[in-house]
């Protein structure tokens, strides 16, 4: 049995931290420091990465209603989350103003191509236990980067803390 709650729950978290991006936006004041490419690229990561996780959480329930067997139902949305996140790390990772450090570049393409790689053997597994921890990582690359903008727009560091 699919638990629907779940995915309808992760479906609403996306698009609740999408909301966020305004947040985010809301903070930023225009003598900060921060490149303006980084900040563009924040809240386009923020977004997208939101809006992935709400249609495919909701996607599940309606997916499910067309094959009616969750293990099917788990390979088809991982396999549209392994297609998304592959189109992600490919049009958000490239060189340029947003990534003015090679080394951070370079450790998110990395990390990036291992949570996909994480994610992709649900392709085979079929498991909705498996689907969870999907969603859930899909959860994780929003939240990081809206926490890593809301303290460069807030100036908190840990040590001030």
């Amino acid at each position: 049995m699919l638990d629907s709650a779940f995915f309808m729950t992760m479906g609403g978290l996306g698009v609740s931290l999408a909301g966020f991006a305004g947040l985010f936006s809301a903070l930023h004041q225009a003598e900060q420091e921060m490149e303006p490419a980084v900040y563009q690229w924040r809240i386009r990561e923020i977004v997208t990465t939101s809006f992935r996780l709400a249609f495919l959480g909701f996607g599940v329930i309606a997916i499910h209603g067309f094959t009616e067997d969750v293990a099917t139902t788990a390979r088809i949305v991982t396999t549209l989350a392994v297609v998304s996140a592959v189109v992600q790390i490919l049009t958000s990772m490239k060189p340029g103003p947003a990534w003015p450090n090679e080394t951070d570049r370079m450790g998110a393409l990395v990390g990036s191509w291992v949570w996909t790689a994480v994610i992709a053997g649900n392709v085979i597994a079929g498991s909705q236990a498996y689907l969870r921890v999907v969603m859930l990582l899909l959860l994780l690359s929003p939240a990081l980067v809206f926490i890593r903008a809301t303290i460069d727009a807030t100036g908190v560091r840990v040590e001030d803390a």
